[in-house]
């Protein structure tokens, strides 16, 4: 039979009454063609309950080492067209990178090959985000404990084409991802947050007004809708679900995906104040199949479709004062709803940074409950956010040396 998962559970009771890089230096600009290198070296401190480390029953803090290294290429073709490429790599000492990176540890975090044609808009092709991290990205403004509403963050997919414009403070910004298998996908938890997609499709506008007071408005949305291969067993996940009143058991069937988003901010990172707030929305459709089991009676198996949705919205504050001490804090909110049964993470991120030169910094950055769910209508609330539970207050502390 085919009902909601709300209604299928309802009816289950009823019949027993009963979820930042420094700028690039360039090394070599002769003849129309320029070569820029950038990159960094870091040291963080992590505490207990973020740093993976477990020693027997008890989690300790540690230190993990990463470095990452980047280049910027580009070659005039003519006086209307001009080449470019970017290759970002990870590196790092074996903690806290994607699933499907080399087992060296070595991996390509951003690389793309385009044309640059002036007023007339560039076109690129190759791994970076889509379209829509133009619109979320107004409050991705720490190191390690923001982006908690966020969804499409840390989505950098292979096989992208990407068409971008802007003038007269106007950004337009299209993009088409190819087929590709193991791909990170925010807010696919039953999956790892990795899956088999056949294609996806965004587009993003905003619009940056001149200074007012303190700095310039900038007001951005964006969409994105995609689909999952194809009877691949890749795409369907175990789930289990527990309530006080029922537990389900059985298979989640990845079919599609679509998100919007919406964002505002005002000022600069650079100087000065800035305020921002982002809202999002994320929603996969989903065949289950599932044993429901209530608090007392029989248990009732059936089929089911459905929606899936991981919405947020985050609120960031930060102040630069130019003598190389920043701050900043927000409030990160997201709730994961399944069809009517839904768990909510609330944190309060701060990051204080403080730059001895352009080279040299120093960070400690920490995240705050602030009312995440603790009787989670969903089991292993953790895997919500990435292996850390949002109830759990953690903390960590960086050096770094950018190039």
């Amino acid at each position: 039979m085919k009902k909601s998962l709300l209604a299928l559970a309802v009816a289950a009771l009823a019949a027993t009454s009963f979820a930042s890089t420094a700028s690039a230096t360039t090394i070599y600009d002769k003849d129309g063609t320029s070569l820029a290198v950038y990159g960094r070296v870091q040291a963080v401190y992590y505490s207990d309950e973020a740093s993976g480390v477990v020693n027997g029953d008890d989690k300790e803090g540690s230190i993990n080492a990463s470095g990452r290294l980047g280049f910027d290429l580009r070659s005039q073709i003519n006086p209307y067209v001009a080449g470019f490429a970017k290759a970002e790599f990870e590196m790092s000492n074996g903690n806290n990178i994607p699933d499907n990176a080399a087992e060296d540890n070595f991996y390509g975090r951003y690389l793309w090959v385009g044309f640059d044609f002036g007023q007339y808009g560039q076109f690129k092709v190759g791994k970076f985000e889509e379209a829509i991290k133009y619109a979320i990205s107004q409050t991705d403004i720490y190191d390690d404990w923001g982006c908690l509403g966020l969804a499409g963050n840390d989505d950098r997919r292979e096989g992208v084409v990407q068409y971008q414009w802007n003038g007269y403070g106007v950004d337009v910004i299209a993009s088409y991802a190819f087929a590709k298998q193991n791909e990170h996908l925010d807010g696919a938890y039953f999956l790892g947050e990795n899956a088999d997609l056949d294609y996806s499709a965004s587009i993003a506008v905003g619009y940056t007004s001149p200074d007012v007071l303190f700095g310039p408005i900038a007001v951005r949305a964006g969409y994105l809708t995609g689909e999952f291969a194809n009877d691949d067993s890749t795409n369907v996940a175990s789930a289990k679900i527990t309530t006080p009143s029922f537990d389900l058991n059985g298979s989640i069937a990845y079919d599609s995906y679509d998100q919007f988003a919406i964002g505002v901010s005002w000022g600069s990172l650079n100087l000065g104040p800035y305020v921002a707030a982002v809202y999002q929305q994320r929603t996969f459709d989903v065949d289950y199949s599932l044993t429901v089991t209530p608090t007392t009676g029989a248990a009732q198996t059936a089929s089911a479709s459905g929606d899936i949705e991981m919405s947020g919205y985050e609120f960031a504050v930060g102040y630069n004062f130019g003598n190389g001490l920043l701050v900043r804090a927000g409030y990160n909110h997201q709730n994961y709803d399944i069809d009517g049964l839904d768990t909510d993470a609330a944190v309060i991120p701060v990051y204080v940074n403080y730059n001895f030169n352009p080279q040299v910094q120093v960070w400690a950055e920490a995240r705050f409950d602030a009312g995440t769910d603790d009787d989670n209508d969903i089991n292993n609330f953790a895997l919500l956010t990435n292996g850390i539970n949002a109830a759990e207050n953690v903390f960590s502390v960086g050096l770094r040396y950018n190039i």
